[in-house]
């Protein structure tokens, strides 16, 4: 059997029983842009901006190739979201990859109502979890301990607790510890690995401004900023 690709527990071969195929490929390198501002679907660990790697192609299901036309459509469903590596030749194809989409088009049934052919679209785009709204199946990837339990199970530091709490104001600089900035986009990692000055704070909102007017001129709630 000659195996022409490979992504987690699916392959697509070709031999004298059973013919699953693959048609259409395509993948693309691109750069978004000198400064990447963007907070959803770009690298943030590259300044210059980057694209996540997309890689697309199809497939046709024929009954008449040894193939179960419904149930393989089914068991597609169900690898919605979970990630692997893909694998052309024997060899990986770009990074690590999430399927984002399986499209079913072209069915042809029979008199029993029976699925004969069909033609399945793949959709899979590199997996990063900094800059992906899309949630991954716990089943895809190791779990690790949440950052509640974590908390739970570190023992407390009675001289760290019993030391006075500095106050967070006006000029002071913070970095941001929280994921989210107070208008809802996505805090990129570059800038909660900067130290950023306090410009405003409005604790009755919760809110603090960082950055204004020559910074990030971002607002990020008070609660989520430590002082530096």
């Amino acid at each position: 059997m000659a195996t022409m690709a490979k992504w987690g527990s699916k392959s697509w071969a070709v031999s004298q029983k059973k013919v699953v195929a693959l048609e259409g490929l395509a993948f693309s390198y691109s750069q978004v842009a000198d400064n990447n501002t963007s907070t959803e679907e770009k690298k943030t660990t590259n300044e210059r901006g980057t694209d996540l790697f997309p890689l697309s192609f199809t497939t046709v299901l024929h009954s008449g190739a040894g193939v179960d036309v419904r149930a393989e459509i089914e068991s597609w469903k169900e690898l919605v979201t979970k990630v692997n590596y893909f694998y052309l030749g024997g060899k990986k194809l770009g990074p690590k990859l999430q399927l984002r989409k399986v499209s079913v088009s072209n069915v042809e049934i029979d008199d029993l109502g029976r699925m004969r052919l069909a033609t399945l679209s793949f959709e899979f785009k590199e997996y990063d979890p900094d800059t992906t709204s899309v949630p991954v199946s716990t089943t895809a990837l190791n779990v690790k301990a949440s950052t509640a339990s974590k908390s739970q199970n570190k023992p407390a530091n009675a001289q760290a607790q019993a030391a006075p709490k500095k106050t967070i104001s006006v000029g002071c600089y913070v970095k941001p510890t929280g994921s989210r900035y107070a208008t809802g986009e996505k805090i990129p990692n570059w800038v909660k690995e900067r130290s950023h000055k306090v410009s405003q704070i409005k604790e009755s909102q919760n809110k603090v401004l960082l950055g204004h007017p020559d910074g990030i001129n971002s607002w990020v709630y008070l609660s989520e900023v430590t002082l530096v």
